[in-house]
């Protein structure tokens, strides 16, 4: 019964976090808006399950190192410190973000990658613009240390297969939706709900960087 309590709950730990991971505005998620609004449900869907997969591809990787790296206490304090960056940067460039003020170069990105692809498959699509985005190492990697450090997801490989499917369910459950009511509100849908979606997952950042950042000073307090 407990084994199978840990692995449900990395599963929901990977649903939860890819969900978040994938709200904040950027090349992938206007791709998915601009396909569902010139093509509909499907195309825009497979450009968001490729950005799935490539979201999961890292959330993988980069749990399959930290078995080690945890072992160490100097990487450990430092993934701890780095996480709690990262974590509030994101939370609060969220929290800022005004629909106005969508960025230029994430869309004109996702042109260029368009283009360079003649007639490219919709999934592929998605899975390049997010795979070469290397920043994603980073917050993984922080992410990953976090739900270690928190005993969401445990070293075993159960576990963490378990938290992969997560993701991936997490991440194509934004990227359906999204896809979904942008089709089918069509041209009528409000920026003000998307702003309302990419501040509330900074607020989601905010708490875990809270929840990491009492851990830190908890942890100093104990040495001490």
């Amino acid at each position: 019964m407990g084994a199978s309590y840990d692995l449900l709950q990395a599963l929901l730990a990977g649903v939860v976090v890819g969900f978040v991971v994938c709200i904040p505005i950027g090349p992938v998620n206007l791709t998915v808006i601009r396909y569902a609004l010139r093509k509909g449900f499907l195309p825009a869907f497979l450009v968001g399950l490729g950005a799935a997969c490539a979201d999961t591809v890292y959330a993988t990787t980069l749990m399959a190192g930290h078995t080690t790296i945890l072992e160490m206490p100097f990487w450990r304090g430092v993934m701890r410190v780095v996480a709690l960056v990262v974590i509030t940067g994101v939370g609060i460039r969220s929290l800022l973000f005004k629909e106005e003020k969508v960025e230029a170069r994430d869309e004109a990105r996702a042109e260029r990658v368009d283009e360079r692809w003649n007639h490219p498959r919709a999934f592929m699509l998605g899975f390049i613009l997010t795979i070469s985005n290397l920043i994603l190492i980073v917050l993984w990697a922080t992410l990953a240390a976090f739900l270690f450090e928190r005993e969401w997801v445990d070293p075993e490989l159960s576990s963490r297969a378990m938290c992969s499917a997560g993701v991936l369910t997490g991440c194509s459950l934004w990227f359906l939706m999204l896809s979904f009511f942008v089709s089918l509100a069509h041209r009528r849908v409000k920026p003000q709900t998307l702003t309302f979606l990419v501040r509330s997952c900074g607020v989601v950042f905010l708490v875990f960087a809270a929840l990491l950042a009492y851990r830190i000073v908890d942890l100093i307090r104990r040495a001490s």
